[in-house]
């Protein structure tokens, strides 16, 4: 009887040491910057499109009314709004804040005034990957980058993935690896995965805290792919037994 209890013990024991690998290993998964694989805990979930397209702006940390190396990136959701909102998405990680991460209402750069790419001297800034194996399309191995004044990378670009030992939110040196590379427009679009599934009185989708953007990159559409992007990251509240069902 005693051997029989112990056994169920160390069983008992092993499922969960199993259980928590587990969920290690999605949330791994769920990380800023990662692409999606077959078989992902996220794969083939419903993705909710932003009612109007969210936008890449940046924090002009010394008033230059430039675009300085320093400066942080942010995907901004509110176009009436010209501050620094909750939810809004970190693209470059900012003191203790990572990229990828959601603004709350007590953060620091909460309600700063940002400015947008592609206006007066600043250059547009589109999402653009190069194209690792020279097959003319977009693929696993591809990175993925903000890239600033589009064709080329070059430095102060952001990598949205990550590149050889370069990680993802980094920002482009000359002397990078990857520096003057070209690069390709990539395909798709931002969408969201609507985590408490709230909607608005018109049927869209709500985007606030906890939900996940992607990078929705191939067909079908509005839905999550092989080699669609994650663009922030899933932390705080968030269940990963809820994408797992």
């Amino acid at each position: 009887m005693m051997v029989h209890i112990s056994n169920c013990r160390f069983a008992f024991l092993a499922l969960i040491f199993f259980v928590l690998a587990c969920s290690a290993a999605a949330q791994e998964q769920l990380t800023y910057g990662s692409k999606v694989l077959p078989h992902d805990v996220d794969e083939g979930k419903a993705l909710s499109q932003f009612y109007i397209g969210p936008e890449f702006v940046f924090v002009d940390g010394n008033l230059k009314r430039l675009f300085d190396d320093g400066d942080p990136v942010y995907i901004h959701f509110d176009p009436s709004s010209s501050t620094i909102d909750e939810n809004d998405v970190r693209i470059t990680p900012l003191g203790i804040f990572a990229a990828g991460s959601q603004v709350r209402l007590t953060d620091v750069d909460h309600g700063n005034t940002f400015m947008r790419f592609g206006t007066d001297f600043i250059p547009a800034a589109e999402l653009r990957y190069f194209d690792v194996d020279g097959d003319r399309a977009y693929s696993q191995n591809d990175p993925v980058y903000l890239d600033l004044g589009p064709g080329r990378i070059t430095a102060g670009d952001i990598r949205i993935t990550s590149y050889r030992d370069y990680p993802a939110g980094s920002r482009v040196r000359n002397s990078d690896s990857d520096s003057d590379k070209p690069t390709s427009t990539l395909p798709g679009m931002l969408s969201f995965y609507n985590y408490n599934g709230n909607i608005n009185n018109r049927g869209w989708g709500i985007y606030d805290e906890g939900d996940i953007v992607y990078i929705d990159t191939q067909f079908p559409f509005n839905e999550i792919t092989v080699n669609d992007v994650r663009i922030s990251m899933a932390y705080g509240s968030f269940d990963l037994g809820a994408l797992s069902q």
